[in-house]
């Protein structure tokens, strides 16, 4: 084998035959030969100093796949290796810089040292985050984008962006990633030529990919839900985005099965209106879990990021199987069916009991400082009536109802009669979606009568708000007269408040549960520095703050 890849390399770059060499012999080295298997938490750990060590080390190639690079450190240290001869291609995504406007900076960077990039220009978006150094024969690939504030803290455990950032040097992996990554470069559907490319060709032996690894588009969404439908024991996810259902399907399965989860999410996503299902989602985990409970708590228990900065994680945990899924892929539809992803769907016992110990700190509170917090629903808005107008005549027998109710409401009823203090329920907890539903009646009413309605709006955990009651009065002659004035109708139900459970109350004479010594890390007194710089005229670093960072995909959502 390794004979043949050499007749094939001919004519190729020194380099390239390099790769090769690195590759055939590594297949026959045993497992045990290789020592890196890092698991980096930007919680309390500086994961850019590793992959800047990593870039800096490296003497035969190295290959970048990034949605976006904010953090002028990373192209820095690529543009060092770049001009010590060290070959690199870089494949990459410019729909990110509308919303990153740091990647341009960046990019201009890497495109003026002369390394060649490709383009991904159509269809999902490129949403790898991964590099893959040829001479040392690790990758390291996640979820985090290459920005300032996903791989360091600002301060540790209390303000920083919930990652993994994961090295390994396992060969199959790497080999895996050479192929794929070979593959992606010399497409020429859905590509195309950055910068600096001269010939577009294979560097490395194709190889079958480790059946542990995923790379969508195509697959995640179905591969995840097989496993969720073997568990027996436990799921457990720490999901930044969750906006296609068979996710969330899969758990309320699974806890129907009587397999508990637990959640933790972002809750800037449960209510940004460019990710609108993400709430639909969650509010239906959150109900499920309330209304069947496992030994007295919630079957499905849900809650959030405690600390300052973004929970942007994907990482998934099956107690029973000792499986960690784990990689660049959101709960999304995007994620597992346009999107160029990269995941892991793995048994590694190392992974699984170091994921474990870490999903656990983070829930439990474990950490100097609170991680995570109850999850409250949120309600809907008032609905606001919108035909028949208010105080309107000469309506339709047929008549069809709309109102405003905003993008959190998905579920209705809809209440009508001639006597506002005794109106008819018509409609009943009906699922018509958020913004401007709409009714129509398919029995008319009485011709020239004078009728009240209102209507109530709920979220999928069934929080409500109820409108005023108006009325208007179908055409036809005689009848009452039509008031231009709503009235108030039945008070709201109350809504749900945060319940503080064992891990969010300090014990006696402890410090309160969000309190951390500034620039302590398990009793250093300072962080280790990433090394190298950033180039003068980045734009400064969007520092972890009460509200969040701008940290994440902003692909347009889907269901």
């Amino acid at each position: 084998m390794t004979h043949r890849y050499f007749l094939e390399a001919i004519g190729r770059p020194r380099w390239i035959h390099a790769a090769i060499l690195v590759t055939a012999v590594a297949a026959c080295v045993p497992r045990s030969a290789y020592a890196l298997e890092r698991f980096c938490d930007p919680a309390f750990e500086d994961c850019r100093a590793a992959l800047i060590d990593l870039i800096d080390r490296e003497t035969v190639g190295i290959d970048v796949g990034f949605w976006f690079m904010e953090d002028a450190r990373f192209s820095s240290a690529l543009i060092r290796a770049r001009a010590r001869g060290v070959p690199i291609r870089v494949l990459m995504d410019t729909r990110a810089n509308s919303d990153y406007p740091g990647n341009i900076f960046c990019l201009n960077q890497i495109q003026s040292a002369g390394i060649p990039m490709r383009e991904k220009i159509d269809g999902g978006i490129l949403h790898w985050k991964m590099m893959l150094f040829v001479g040392q024969r690790t990758v390291e690939f996640s979820g985090a984008n290459y920005s300032a504030e996903a791989f360091v803290p600002f301060t540790s455990y209390s303000s920083y962006v919930d990652e993994i950032i994961y090295f390994t040097d396992r060969p199959s992996y790497v080999n895996s990633f050479m192929t794929k990554f070979d593959d992606v470069w010399t497409s020429l559907t859905g590509y195309r030529n950055y910068a600096n490319v001269t010939t577009v060709q294979r560097n490395y032996p194709v190889v079958p990919i480790d059946p542990e690894l995923d790379f969508p588009p195509g697959g995640f969404r179905e591969r995840s839900v097989a496993r969720y439908n073997a568990e027996t024991q436990r799921i457990d996810a720490s999901m930044y985005r969750i906006t296609d259902r068979a996710h969330t399907d899969g758990l309320i399965a699974a806890l129907q099965r009587g397999v508990p989860s637990r959640l933790i999410t972002e809750q800037l996503q449960y209510r940004d209106e460019s990710r609108l299902w993400d709430s639909w989602n969650v509010d239906r985990l959150w109900l499920a879990g309330q209304q069947t409970l496992i030994n007295g708590e919630p079957g499905i228990h849900v809650r959030v990021r405690g600390h300052d900065g973004l929970s942007h994680e994907k990482l998934t945990l099956l107690s029973g199987q000792a499986m960690v899924i784990f990689g660049s892929s959101n709960w999304t539809s995007a994620s597992s069916d346009d999107q160029l992803e990269h995941n892991l769907f793995t048994t590694n016992p190392a992974f699984y009991t170091w994921a474990r110990a870490h999903f656990d700190r983070k829930w439990n509170n474990q950490a100097p400082a609170r991680e995570t917090a109850p999850f409250v629903p949120l309600p809907p808005a008032v609905p606001q009536m919108v035909s028949p107008a208010i105080g309107s005549a000469n309506q339709p027998t047929l008549t069809t109802f709309t109102w405003n109710a905003g993008p959190w409401a998905h579920k209705y009823d809809l209440y009508l009669g001639t006597n506002p203090a005794a109106l008819t329920k018509i409609l009943d907890d009906y699922e018509l979606g958020p913004y401007t539903p709409s009714w129509t009646l398919t029995n008319p009413l009485l011709p020239g009568t004078v009728y009240y309605w209102r209507v109530v709006s709920r979220t999928m955990a069934n929080l409500s708000r109820t409108s005023q009651i108006c009325s208007f009065k179908t055409a036809g002659s005689g009848g009452g007269t039509v008031s231009t004035v709503c009235f108030s109708g039945p008070a709201n139900p109350p809504d749900p408040v945060a319940v503080l459970e064992p891990q969010d109350i300090a014990p006696p004479g402890g410090a309160p549960p969000g309190t951390v010594t500034p620039g302590t890390v398990s009793g250093q007194t300072s962080l280790p520095s990433s090394g190298g710089s950033a180039t003068p005229g980045m734009p400064p670093s969007r520092s972890p703050s009460s509200v969040g960072t701008p940290t994440g995909l902003r692909a347009i959502p889907r269901p």
